[in-house]
């Protein structure tokens, strides 16, 4: 007499399979999309975090300008305190690499305790190289050959940029100031950059100058 033993057709093992297998399609799409959710919120999160940087940086350096000329690199007097323009100018920091846009010198500069053998003063100079806006800047503003310069990344990923300059009443794209009696000893009331961005987005960053009436 032979006995029944309890088992699954093949039917069963096939349905089975098959759930199995749709139960493992949904969730491997589903961390799929999770982690990409997860880059593009980190993404956005260190592009916010750059964009409030390069905002406060910005406002610091342009809220403490000084029309101070600096002394050119083999120990000339300089004559300009300011220059900006959208196409470039000659800056003070010989052959570098990238197009500046702006170079000043500004104050404010801590220093606690005296500790380093240096003044409040700083030379800065923005610098576009390739899709990247950088701070170019000394530690002291009349400087040598082979005084070391810092940078630091103010924007990525740029597309354009355009700089303007508010002289007066009106917004010019480049102004130059220095120490000589007459209008051009002004500083300009405000610095504007528009930065168009790969993926679209446009930025603007208007900021004021001790020049602008309070």
């Amino acid at each position: 007499m032979m006995v029944a033993r309890a088992g699954f057709s093949l039917v069963e093992v096939l349905v089975s399979v098959m759930m199995f297998a749709i139960i493992g399609v949904i969730a491997t799409g589903m961390l799929n999309a999770s982690l990409t959710a997860r880059e593009i919120n980190m993404a956005s999160a260190d592009r916010a975090e750059m964009i409030d940087r390069a905002r406060l940086l910005m406002r610091e350096d342009f809220g403490q300008l000084v029309n101070r000329p600096v002394r050119q690199m083999d120990g000339r007097a300089g004559e300009v305190g300011f220059a900006g323009s959208g196409s470039g100018v000659t800056a003070l920091s010989g052959p570098a690499s990238g197009q500046t846009l702006i170079a000043f010198t500004r104050a404010g500069r801590p220093n606690p305790g005296a500790v380093q053998p240096r003044g409040s003063l700083q030379y800065v100079e923005y610098v576009r190289v390739d899709d990247r806006l950088i701070r170019r800047s000394w530690a002291y503003p009349d400087r040598q050959f082979d005084t070391p310069a810092s940078e630091f990344v103010l924007l990525s990923g740029l597309d354009e940029i355009e700089a303007g300059f508010l002289s007066l009443n009106s917004w010019v794209t480049g102004i130059v100031s220095g120490p000589a009696e007459g209008q051009a000893s002004r500083l300009p009331r405000a610095v504007r950059l528009r930065a168009l961005m790969r993926d679209q987005t446009d930025l603007e960053f208007i900021l004021l100058t001790p020049e602008f009436p309070s």
